[in-house]
């Protein structure tokens, strides 16, 4: 089975954000044989977070800034989760069952782990480490994407920042949406990270670095025209925020 290693964009660079996109791919490996889903499957939501590489990328071209992007399915293996998290290898999946995730051995489930989740956290780890090492705290952002319908409710925001104890990114971009645009803002919505926030806690709480996930609903990705302006509008609040003192410094919460 050929492990895909993590796709590191600008891993040179050290210009004050790191991007970690855990759901960015829909990739499932040959060998997995689709994990018994079809192609449609796979195209859904429940695959990947639909959107986030395209937006991802264009901000690490307009500010030059890093990031780490998974290059496999959350299906296969979700590395926004803890290694022992009942959700790890989904079952099911917004009520569509994962064939090939049925039964696993804890062997099969550890060779996933070894192939995916550990390589991609590693990643995330020597890129975060390197900023510290140059004297730089680095804004740590999760890049998600949700989508506009789920359990038959319409989900009212185009845009959410999630947090759990440390809430200075999230509360600062939220002010920063608010000011400059009409849009609906979801503090800790369509999710909390109170409690899905395993990325931002290991790679940024833990080092007391300013973190946030950022949702955007996926309708919202669905051009390049699109993710341009999305790029550019969080390409411009980031870079506020790399310039506050209030923002830019190491805090245990």
């Amino acid at each position: 089975m050929t492990d895909l290693e993590p796709i590191i964009i600008n891993p040179d660079v050290r210009s004050g954000v790191v991007i970690l996109c855990e759901h960015a791919s829909n990739h499932i490996p040959e060998a997995y044989a689709n994990l018994g889903l079809n192609g449609a499957d796979l195209e859904k939501h429940i695959a990947w977070a639909i959107g986030v590489e395209k937006v991802t990328r264009k901000i690490c071209e307009l500010m030059d800034v890093s990031a780490v992007l998974s290059p496999v399915s959350r299906l296969l293996i979700d590395k926004n989760r803890e290694p022992d998290h009942p959700t790890l290898i989904p079952f099911v999946s917004d009520d569509i069952i994962i064939p090939a995730n049925q039964d696993l051995t804890a062997r099969a489930i550890e060779a996933r782990k070894r192939a995916y989740y550990d390589p991609f956290h590693e990643a995330c780890d020597v890129l975060i480490e390197a900023h510290l090492a140059d004297g730089i705290v680095p804004l740590i952002i999760g890049m998600h994407s949700f989508t506009p319908v789920m359990k038959n409710e319409e989900r009212p925001w185009q845009i959410g920042f999630l947090w759990n104890k440390d809430q200075r990114l999230a509360q600062a971009m939220i002010g920063m949406i608010e000011r400059e645009t009409d849009l609906t803002v979801g503090d800790n919505q369509p999710y909390s990270g109170k409690d899905l926030y395993y990325t931002m806690q290991r790679h940024g709480a833990e080092r007391g670095l300013p973190q946030t996930t950022i949702e955007i609903r996926q309708d919202l990705l669905a051009d390049d025209k699109m993710v341009l302006e999305w790029a550019a509008l969080l390409a411009d609040m980031l870079d506020e925020c790399m310039h506050r003192s209030d923002i830019v410094a190491i805090k245990h919460y």
